[in-house]
């Protein structure tokens, strides 16, 4: 039996059909093990798969970089250590024809230097960030191209797994720096 309802019928994304309009934003569940979503991950968007849900979104906030450390039990997509284990989730969620996503981003001046790899946290200007706390160093131009080498490699990585889509977060992080005036107070080209 079909339904009329508009939150049950078919949905035209892109290159993507949606077998209905319910879907899983991005948020972090913090149930990555070592930056890497491993059965715990994978069985909770597998879950919502088997629901009947349309798309998944994973990772709130999966980290591109190194020097962008986890601040909430992110993803690490700058690990290819991870394709294997997004292939399984995104495998898991597409038996139930379930679509999935993920949400890509550098922190930025929203972590911590005293985490990981002890890096310097990175903004495009050295304010300092009220919850986390952070006093970032003023990114250069060099740190910027390998960010954005990064973001295309953490691209490829989710596209080797078979992931069906790819969301930037920015809001209050590296990239949002950029935009905000409040942050951003550079007279270069950027």
């Amino acid at each position: 039996m079909t339904s009329n309802d508009p939150l049950l019928q078919p949905y035209q994304l892109k290159h993507l059909t949606l077998k209905n309009r319910v879907m899983s934003t991005s948020h972090e569940p913090a149930y990555s093990e070592d930056g890497m979503p491993k059965q715990r991950y994978r069985l909770y968007h597998a879950e919502k798969a088997k629901g009947g849900m349309a798309l998944t979104m994973t990772a709130g906030s999966a980290i591109v970089s190194r020097d962008s450390p986890a601040a909430f039990g992110n993803l690490h997509v700058y690990d290819d250590r991870i394709v294997p284990w997004l292939a399984e989730l995104a495998d898991a969620c597409h038996e139930h024809d379930c679509k999935v996503m993920i949400q890509i981003t550098h922190l930025g001046r929203r972590t911590g230097w005293n985490k990981a790899d002890w890096l310097p946290v990175l903004s495009a200007s050295p304010v300092r960030e009220p919850a986390h706390r952070a006093f970032p160093k003023t990114i250069e131009d060099w740190d910027i191209e390998r960010i954005v080498a990064d973001y295309a490699s953490a691209a490829q990585r989710c596209q080797a797994a078979g992931l069906d889509g790819i969301e930037f977060e920015s809001y209050g992080h590296l990239m949002d720096g950029f935009w905000s005036p409040a942050t951003n107070h550079r007279d270069d080209e950027f």
